[in-house]
């Protein structure tokens, strides 16, 4: 397979300790991104964070190198692979820690792993708080050993339907909330199909 015709690195970015990777499928997981560097032989990559923006992933990752001089070998190295039928678009970056609560990288917001949204309540049923903590509890799900709020409202893209972010006191159990609820429906004996429930894991 050719190689991509090497692009132009500004002076500012030069000795970059960071590799941006853009058109990254939104289902892909730190792990995926990880796979994806050892496909590559990328020299030098010490950590991986998907990039969210209000808990929504960008279709970005960030890739975070042990020294400048390992930049071009990097960037060059992943320029052959791609994921999931897309060359990912790799380029230096000079990006600043995010101090956002609900936007930045995997690694900034605190997850682990633990925590997940829930998207799809009615906005007619109340706050929605009691509604998904009393469909959590009824699964028997544990609340995080921490003070952080368990179930918290988020923006939603519409004032139709509620969005959450549930904090949860593992990765097994924000994996087994998704399994459970993700394209289940609200109240289906009441509704039918009419308010589709989604809920996926943030890493």
């Amino acid at each position: 397979m050719a190689l991509r015709t090497t692009r132009y690195i500004p002076d500012h970015l030069s000795r970059a300790t960071q590799i941006q990777l853009s058109r990254i499928p939104i289902t892909a997981k730190p792990t995926d991104i990880r796979r994806l560097v050892a496909r590559a032989q990328a020299p030098g990559v010490e950590d991986v964070a998907i990039e969210y923006r209000q808990l929504e992933p960008t279709g970005r990752a960030f890739l975070k190198l042990t020294h400048t001089s390992l930049l071009m070998p990097c960037l060059t190295a992943l320029e052959s692979v791609s994921i999931a039928g897309v060359h990912p678009l790799a380029e230096p970056s000079d990006r600043k820690a995010s101090r956002s609560t609900f936007s930045g990288l995997s690694s900034e917001l605190g997850s682990d792993g633990k925590h997940a949204v829930v998207e799809g309540i009615p906005s007619g049923a109340g706050g929605g708080h009691t509604v998904l903590e009393q469909l959590l509890a009824s699964m028997h799900f544990r609340r995080p050993h921490t003070n952080e709020r368990y179930v918290e409202k988020l923006a939603s893209r519409t004032q139709a339907i509620h969005r959450f972010l549930v904090r949860l006191a593992s990765p097994a159990e924000a994996q087994r909330l998704v399994r459970l609820v993700h394209m289940t429906h609200y109240l289906p004996s009441l509704y039918g199909t009419k308010y589709p429930l989604r809920a996926r894991v943030i890493y």
